[in-house]
C-alpha cells in the first residue's frame, strides 16, 4: 500500500470519531509501559494521521503500537455506510532490537494501522496480511499474523478498543498459513522454536 492513497468513497450513519477514545487509549498504553514513548506519525491521503508509539518494556524490547486505528470502527469493503457499532483496535508489533536495527519498522505499521479506513480490512485475531515487501530492511517477513495481545482492551464512552498483537511472519509462511490456517502456523513456530521477537529470524520448515 503506497503512502499516497485515497479513503474509500463511504458514508457514516453518525459523527462517529471521539477525540476521548484515542486519549483513553494513550492513557492506558502509558499506564501498561510506566513511561512516556517516543513517537512517530505518518499521514495517508484521504485519512486521519496514524501515530505509532514506541515503548521499551525492558532493556533492548521495543513495543511499537498504532494510536488511530481506533478513531473510528472498522468496517468491511462491501459495505456503504461505516458502522458505529464496529469493533475498534488497535496493533502491537513487540520486538527485540537494541541497536535500532529494525527502528523503521513503525512504517510497516503505520500502513497496516491504515487499511481499515483505506480498504476497509476489519482486523480480528487469526487473521494474517502480506504486505508484499519487507517490514524492514534485512527482515525476510513481509507481514504479520494478528492475534489477540497481553494488553487489555481500553474502555472509553461505552466503547471497547481491543489491542491486537501483529506477529511478523515470511512471506512462506503467510501463504502456508492461508491454506493450513493460523493455529497451524502457531503450532509450527513453536515447535521450531520460532523468536517472534526477532525480525532477522529465518523462516520456518513446513514441511510435512
Amino acid at each position: 500500500m503506497p503512502a499516497a492513497v485515497h479513503s474509500r468513497a463511504v458514508r457514516y450513519r453518525r459523527a462517529v470519531p471521539s477525540p476521548n477514545v484515542l486519549a483513553a487509549v494513550e492513557v492506558a498504553f502509558v499506564e501498561h509501559f510506566g513511561h512516556r514513548p517516543a513517537r512517530a506519525s505518518v499521514s495517508f491521503v484521504g485519512v486521519d494521521p496514524i501515530e505509532v508509539l514506541r515503548f521499551e518494556p525492558i532493556p533492548g524490547e521495543r513495543a511499537y503500537l498504532t494510536l488511530g486505528m481506533s478513531r473510528r470502527p472498522m468496517t468491511g469493503a462491501d459495505e456503504s455506510l461505516l458502522s458505529a457499532e464496529g469493533p475498534r483496535a488497535e496493533l502491537m508489533l513487540h520486538l527485540l532490537d537494541p541497536a535500532d536495527e529494525f527502528a523503521q519498522v513503525w512504517r510497516k505499521l503505520a500502513v497496516l494501522a491504515a487499511a481499515p479506513s483505506v480498504e476497509g480490512v476489519v482486523y480480528s485475531a487469526g487473521m494474517s496480511v502480506d504486505l508484499g515487501e519487507p517490514l524492514a530492511p534485512r527482515s525476510a517477513c513481509t507481514g504479520v499474523l494478528v492475534d489477540s495481545s497481553a494488553l487489555a482492551p481500553v474502555s472509553v464512552d461505552g466503547l471497547d478498543v481491543d489491542v491486537l498483537q501483529a506477529f511478523p511472519a515470511t512471506q512462506t509462511e503467510l501463504a502456508w498459513c492461508r491454506v493450513r490456517g493460523s493455529a497451524e502456523l502457531r503450532a509450527r513456530w513453536q515447535d521450531a522454536g520460532a523468536d517472534l521477537l526477532d525480525l532477522a529470524r529465518a523462516p520456518v520448515s513446513l514441511e510435512g
